[in-house]
């Protein structure tokens, strides 16, 4: 593999990555601040057997984390130590981030599962817009393209939405992105045919409405990939279709109406307080209609919102709020009050050019679900953001 970095100049470096070096008996942490110094560092580390912390070294709780602990000093430690490699953070968006440990196995044999669902393609470059410090950006950020043979990946620490296109029209691309970058492509004024170039988009699902209007844009071939930091890879679907189908290894049950799966991508142990062992078959928060190896997702447990008697993800009503004109973005979620008469409410956070009259928000969520009872307030805020990985930062 070569490693094509593109500087903000626009230059272009080749760079030969070297797969060996001296390691050490402690869990290291990469500080390089580039993907360049990152990619280089990372695969030689690894490739050698070098136990890796990644994080976020913008998150100041797990920064701070890291530099007052000695993961070796937590009890239980030596059994984490005979199997794992690599440890990743969830984003901790419900508390303080999870620490999920990996093995080389649960990692190598996700690559493998991969490059089946890529065997129709003859790959010959891959670009990567999304950071290498989240188990999606490793697995196929940089594991994945290594696991490819031959090929060049390009890398430029921001992509924006039509220089990524420009990378795609080069036939035989694998272009490794988010659901962000999926909707920022749909909305460029542009039309391609990019038959020979696939998209894996991960982090979220994307709405069918954004996957069609991508497909018609770009005649191309989306991949989306469903999982979690502990659980690793889940399950695919491509384009269009509408059941998620689990990976290989992956054995798919439903519990209580929950996702209950059996994998060898699951995490052994997770780093919480302290060491916790996972068992297996593992329970998701994810409420999903189950057929065979085949599954319909409803929602996480805490963003499905019943109107109408049908339970309905705030996914689904995000994209139809965000139909309103002079909405930009909206934010749905389910919030759970004492005080509140009936005990939960819905939250709309918009970003909009101006204040939308709540009576067409509630009269268009009744058009397309059916009538809504629910209390809902609505919020404004001035810009949502999204981290590079896709995760609303409010």
């Amino acid at each position: 593999m070569i490693l094509e970095y593109i500087h903000k100049d626009s230059t272009r470096e080749l760079i030969k990555i070297n797969l060996n070096q001296e390691i050490s008996d402690e869990w290291i942490n990469i500080d390089s601040l580039s993907k360049r110094d990152f990619i280089i560092e990372f695969l030689s580390a690894f490739s050698s057997g070098q136990k890796i912390v990644l994080f976020d070294k913008n998150h100041k709780q797990l920064l701070k984390f890291y530099k007052e602990n000695n993961l070796n000093s937590f009890k239980g430690m030596d059994k984490v130590n005979q199997i794992a490699q690599l440890l990743f953070f969830t984003s901790g968006s419900s508390g303080f981030p999870v620490g999920a440990f990996k093995s080389r196995k649960n990692l190598l044999e996700e690559v493998e599962v991969l490059k089946d669902l890529l065997q129709d393609f003859k790959i010959k470059r891959v670009v990567v817009t999304v950071p290498f410090i989240h188990i999606y950006g490793i697995l196929a950020g940089i594991l994945l393209p290594l696991h490819l043979g031959e090929i060049s990946l390009v890398v430029k620490e921001d992509f924006l939405p039509y220089e990524l296109l420009q990378e795609a029209s080069h036939d035989d691309t694998l272009i490794i992105t988010t659901p962000l970058f999926i909707k920022a492509l749909s909305r460029l004024n542009e039309s391609k045919e990019l038959t020979k170039s696939p998209f894996i988009s991960s982090t979220g699902p994307l709405h069918l409405d954004d996957i069609t209007l991508f497909q018609n844009r770009y005649k191309t071939t989306l991949l989306q990939l469903f999982g979690s930091t502990e659980t690793g890879g889940i399950a695919y679907k491509f384009s269009t279709n509408k059941r998620w189908k689990s990976l290989k290894h992956v054995i798919i049950t439903n519990t209580q109406e929950k996702l209950t799966l059996s994998s060898p991508f699951i995490s052994k142990y997770l780093l919480e307080n302290n060491i916790i062992e996972l068992k297996q078959p593992f329970q998701t928060q994810d409420i999903v209609d189950i057929s065979g190896d085949e599954f319909t997702l409803l929602g996480r447990a805490n963003k499905l919102i019943k109107i109408a008697g049908k339970r309905i993800s705030a996914l689904e009503i995000e994209t139809i709020i965000e139909t309103i004109e002079n909405v930009q973005k909206a934010i749905v979620s389910l919030v759970y009050k004492k005080e509140l008469l009936r005990s939960e409410q819905i939250l709309i956070t918009l970003q909009a050019n101006e204040k939308i009259e709540r009576q067409l928000i509630k009269d268009k969520i009744s058009q397309n679900f059916g009538t809504l009872t629910i209390p809902f307030k609505v919020e404004y805020i001035d810009t949502i953001n999204y981290s590079a990985m896709g995760k609303v930062i409010f």
